[in-house]
């Protein structure tokens, strides 16, 4: 088993860097043709924040990873051992699009209600880490704490191993999650405009990612918007020019950052009940 979880931890590292590198050069190009000389600039003044999320992405490929590789295997065998799925995965024979757009319109129908939950009490301490990135971009994905990894991961393949989706439809909803998220965390001010009330647009997740103002308990799909507006969560009133973070003190540190949800959970555990 330790050998097992080595030889995943090196591959881990090895996919991580070639995605970095290969996400790295699109935004990159993204940012020049829309910034100009200011991309430069504005990399610049984003250089704390970057190096944090690479360490915790450098860090998550070693450790978490390969755990959640293992977890996803044991959550789909368990299901299928214990005839535990709602739908039989032999129902899903239709054209691989339907089965593909299926996927991924339920697998965000699922993590919008999930996400809803890591903004309440006792989530939030852990989440709270992708949200304390003051300089939204694409890198911002994936500045997630270990514990806010692996519920993700737990919640999200559970619900479509339930519904009995096959192993190549819930890779590629996951594609799709962490492609798409790397855009909208992008600093693009795209709204879509009469398609903003439809699919997710960068603008539209920046004002989820806003301090202090009505967007930060709003919007909370990454792909379709429409879950935000049928559950009332929807709020853009236009581009987001407005600060971003959190009120939270987690530290600039990734130490500090790692530690941070247990030191508040710690101290919500010995507060005295109102």
């Amino acid at each position: 088993m330790l050998w097992r979880l080595v030889s995943s931890a090196a591959g881990s590292l090895w996919v991580a860097v070639q995605l970095l590198i290969l996400s790295g050069s699109v935004f990159a190009l993204v940012a020049v043709v829309l910034k100009g000389d200011q991309a430069i600039a504005a990399a610049r003044h984003a250089a704390r924040e970057l190096r944090l999320n690479l360490k915790l992405y450098f860090f998550d490929a070693l450790f978490i990873a390969p755990v959640i590789a293992l977890l996803v295997q044991l959550v789909r065998e368990g299901v299928a051992r214990l005839n535990l799925a709602l739908i039989d995965e032999s129902w899903w024979t239709g054209p691989g699009w339907v089965i593909f757009a299926a996927v991924v319109f339920v697998g965000d129908f699922c993590s919008y209600w999930r996400h809803r939950l890591e903004h309440t009490r006792w989530l939030w301490p852990a989440h709270a880490i992708h949200h304390s990135d003051t300089q939204m971009t694409w890198l911002t994905l994936v500045r997630f704490h270990p514990v806010n990894r692996v519920t993700t991961a737990a919640v999200d393949i559970t619900c479509l191993a339930l519904l009995g989706f096959p192993a190549w439809a819930l890779v590629a909803n996951e594609l799709v999650r962490h492609y798409y998220g790397e855009f909208i965390h992008a600093g693009v001010p795209w709204t879509y405009g009469p398609l903003k009330g439809l699919i997710v647009s960068p603008a539209m997740h920046r004002w989820h990612h806003a301090r202090d103002v009505v967007g930060s308990g709003s919007n909370f799909a990454t792909v379709f918007a429409v879950f935000d507006r049928a559950f009332g969560t929807w709020y853009v009133p236009g581009p987001c020019n407005v600060p971003l973070g959190v009120t939270d003190d987690l530290g600039s540190s990734m130490t500090s950052q790692l530690l941070y949800p247990f030191a508040a959970w710690g101290r919500a555990l010995r507060r005295p009940p109102a």
